[in-house]
């Protein structure tokens, strides 16, 4: 639909796509169009974000795809993929653990974290075009788009009933948005809070793979500060830089 002075519909899917943090909802780009189009139903935006989706399973539409969906109304912005991007890695999605310092005020989880290593983390999946999810100690999952505010709750400091039920928790969060038979799932933010998850993902059918120690240490962190999470890590990376100095 076109109105003389207006921007079309298919510009403000772009404009949103460009705006909001990956991987926004489906639901998140309707609004957000419909905010500024208020005159155009939520079926004709549908139908836009239906054609500007490059794995739809619709014929061309002849314009240059905008979105790509990543799951069942989780997309992120259509990027053309390399020929050394493999496509059959299997299914994987990525958690990262709310860390490090925070905005002062409630924001979107994707923004709220603003350490270099949920940063890393974050891209890392966006680029990758996978399903992410940030764990918070508090809430369990958040979705990227979910407002929330700074909370001082670490996992660490809880206590191991408080760390079982979150784990069991977080997992039926998750399962009620994916299906994780057979998925690989990516945790960042280090053992306090992936150990919680490897039980009932395996009671899921899902795999835990925690990223090599070095992947989310900040440049202030120091093995020796006698944190006994932050020294074992240091520990074994010293031994893998041994190890493969040696080889």
């Amino acid at each position: 639909m076109s109105t003389p002075g207006l921007p079309t519909i298919w510009e403000l899917v772009a404009e949103g796509a460009a705006t909001l943090p990956e991987p926004f909802s489906r639901a998140a780009l309707i609004n957000w169009v419909s905010a500024r189009r208020p005159d155009v139903g939520v079926s004709s935006i549908a139908s836009h974000i239906q054609l500007a989706t490059d794995n739809a399973g619709h014929p061309p539409s002849g314009r240059a795809p905008l979105l790509h969906r990543v799951d069942r109304g989780l997309y992120v912005r259509h990027r053309e993929v390399r020929p050394d991007e493999s496509a059959d890695a299997g299914p994987r999605l990525v958690l990262v653990g709310s860390s490090g310092a925070t905005a002062g005020e409630p924001v979107p989880a994707a923004r709220l974290f603003t350490s270099p290593g949920f940063a890393r983390a974050r891209d890392a999946a966006v680029r990758a075009r996978l399903p992410w999810f940030v764990l918070s100690a508090r809430h369990g999952l958040l979705e990227p788009e979910d407002v929330v505010g700074p909370s001082d709750a670490q996992i660490g400091d809880q206590s191991a009933g408080y760390r079982t039920a979150w784990g069991a928790w977080v997992v039926a969060q998750l399962a009620e948005r994916v299906r994780l038979d057979g998925v690989v799932v990516e945790v960042h933010g280090g053992v306090d809070f992936a150990q919680p998850l490897g039980g009932p993902l395996a009671r899921r059918g899902a795999a835990l793979e925690i990223p090599l120690p070095g992947t989310w240490q900040e440049p202030d962190d120091d093995p020796q500060d006698g944190h006994p999470v932050r020294t074992a890590l240091g520990k074994l990376r010293d031994l893998v830089g041994r190890h493969a100095s040696a080889s």
